[in-house]
This record gives C-alpha cells, structure tokens and sequence, in this order.
C-alpha cells in the first residue's frame, strides 16, 4: 500500500513528499504549496526516517536519514537538493541510534550524534561546503522525545497534552502525547491534534468548529495557515478555509494528487543538485 510523508518548509511555500511503496521503494517529489504542482525525483530502495529528516527553511535542501543495512554503510544522514537524493554531503550514522538533524538557518545544520564528542567530519570522499556550519546535536539518551519533536515545535505545534519524555523500551505502555497546531484565524480559530504513542502509532484529528473534532485517517496531515492538507492512501488532499460571517468555514476535502499508480524508473540528478 502507498503512503505519503510530508515535510513542508518553513519560510517557503515548497515541501518534499516521501512516496513509500510497494515494499522498501521509496520516491522523493517536490511540492509547490502556491499552485501545488509537483515535480517527481529519484528513487531509493532502502529505509528513509522521515521524523528524522527536516527541510532548510528556503525548502532548497534536504537533511535525511537513510539505511539500507549492508556494508559499507549500514546508515547514514546526507543533505541533498530535493527533489533528488544523491548527496552533496554525507555522515556515516550508528545505526539507526542517531536523532533528528535539523536546520537551524539555509546554512547552519544541527548534525545528529550519538555522543556530544563524536566527529562531525563527513564520509570519506565528502567534504562540508564552505556556505555550510555544522554543529553536533547529541542523541539524548534512553529517555527521549519523539523523533520530530524538535521540528514540530519549530513548526508551531505545541504539545497540548501528555508528557512527550518517555522510556524507549516503555513507549507502548505510555499515555499517548497530543500535539496540536491551530489555525491563525482571529475568529474560532480551527486546530489539528497529532496524537502519538511512539514513532510509528500516530494518529490524526481535525476540529473545525467547537464539538466537531474528526479522526482523519490520515498518513499525514498538517496545517499550513488555516487550511488542512493530508494524506491517505497515496492521495493528497487539502480542505481550504474561507471567512464567513466572522467565522471560518472548510470546504469539504478536495484531493490535489494522486501518486498512487507510479513504477520505479532510473532517475538521474542534474548536475546543479550534485553540487551545493
């Protein structure tokens, strides 16, 4: 079954969807949120950690986390020009143990270790572009966030209910953590709640109006300014706001892709994303 992640930037109107399926396949697309046209990429036949994956504020490049589990490299983060993958830079990972790389500035990147004394030089045969700062961001031990805490909070979620620090080995046991992010309406502004118990058992809802809260079913869903994109089965779809009387109201949800259908082909980056 197909299923799509998104991660959108966050001073840009551009994003990056992660299209998984069928099995371990995986294709990067790149998104315009003005006029939502896409533009498909390259393939990757392996793991991807979304949640530990973020996009520079411009939308322009790519941190991600990556694994196909045999030698010479297990795991790795590399920053690439969405939407294709090859590496312009690259770090060997330790397993899958390191955390969330995220991008501070277009040009300062809080690196994922495992200790807060572990190099930060590259993979052989890379170098870190000189437009680039590169400091570590230490994985924090046993009691830890959820994957992309860091960058839902940057994003303006707020966690709404719940404790998000938790035991690893425990996470099943726990209560559940609510984030929520709400619209920027003046007037009965609508929310979305992300409810997760660990990084794969997330669930969705979206409340319009006071007492009118909805499970999405949703792969995925964000709120960008007051209207609710998501996505279920390898679709994407967007529920638009406008003002009525003081209050808004949502159009029903209207599907802006469909990337279901698509088969694996060769793909090669243009020379401009093999460069920083």
């Amino acid at each position: 079954m197909t299923k799509l992640c998104c991660i959108l930037a966050w001073q840009a109107d551009t994003g990056v969807i992660f299209r998984r399926g069928p099995g371990k396949l995986i294709r990067l697309i790149g998104w315009n949120l003005k006029t939502h046209s896409f533009e498909p990429g390259q393939w990757f036949k392996g793991q991807i950690y979304v949640r530990k994956s973020d996009l520079s504020p411009d939308g322009t490049k790519l941190v991600y986390y990556a694994a196909k589990f045999r030698a010479p490299l297990l795991t790795w983060i590399a920053i690439s020009s969405p939407p294709f993958l090859t590496a312009v830079v690259l770090w060997e990972a330790s397993g899958t143990w390191n955390d969330l790389s995220l991008f501070e500035t277009n040009t300062v990147l809080a690196l994922a270790t495992c200790r807060a004394d572990s190099t930060i030089d590259p993979y052989a045969g890379f170098a870190v572009p000189h437009q680039l700062t590169v400091k570590p961001k230490p994985w924090p031990g046993c009691f830890h966030k959820l994957a992309d805490h860091d960058r839902l909070i940057r994003d303006g979620w707020v966690v709404h209910s719940g404790d998000p620090v938790y035991r690893a080995r425990l996470a099943k046991h726990a209560e559940p953590v609510v984030y929520r992010k709400c619209g920027i309406a003046r007037f009965q502004p609508a929310y979305l709640d992300m409810s997760a118990v660990d990084d794969a058992t997330v669930s969705y809802s979206f409340c319009e109006a006071p007492g009118s809260a909805a499970e999405l079913n949703a792969d995925w869903a964000e709120m960008r300014g007051n209207d609710l994109l998501f996505s279920r089965g390898g679709k994407l779809f967007c529920r638009t706001s406008r003002k009525v009387a003081k209050r808004l109201v949502y159009d029903g949800p209207r599907e802006i892709a469909d990337f279901d259908d698509m088969t694996f082909e060769p793909v090669e980056a243009p020379g401009w994303a093999k460069t920083w």
